[in-house]
């Protein structure tokens, strides 16, 4: 897979022309920008993007003190699942079919963009 380290604007849009799936690397400070600029590039070539969670990468790297702090948080936790599953529902039946998913890794500030087509 290829990997952009920052906003290397060319080299992403090069990326997402060729279909080509990527991760994006070194984003700290910039991780919302850098969503928006490989989102807006998606679009821009007319193609759709789902952008979810990696979660898997989340919960891995909680550990015990995770594990910890989501028993005592139960109830809220339970009632933000809620709203957040009804939230995820929705929106992948908005991006039905996309061209790209774009993974997005709060925890190493990364981002995976995945061709799925």
């Amino acid at each position: 897979m290829n990997v952009v380290t920052g906003l290397n604007e060319t080299l992403i849009e090069g990326l997402l022309r060729s279909k080509a799936s990527f991760e994006v690397v070194g984003l700290r400070g910039n991780f919302t920008a850098g969503i928006k600029l490989v989102e807006t590039g998606i679009e821009s070539l007319g193609m759709k993007c789902r952008v979810k969670s990696d979660l898997k990468s989340s919960v891995m790297q909680g550990g015990i003190l995770g594990g910890v702090l989501g028993v005592v948080s139960t109830p809220v936790t339970l009632t933000a699942a809620a709203i957040g599953a009804a939230a995820g529902i929705g929106h992948t039946l908005a991006t039905y079919d996309p061209d790209y998913e774009i993974l997005k890794d709060y925890v190493n500030k990364k981002l995976r963009v995945i061709y799925k087509k």
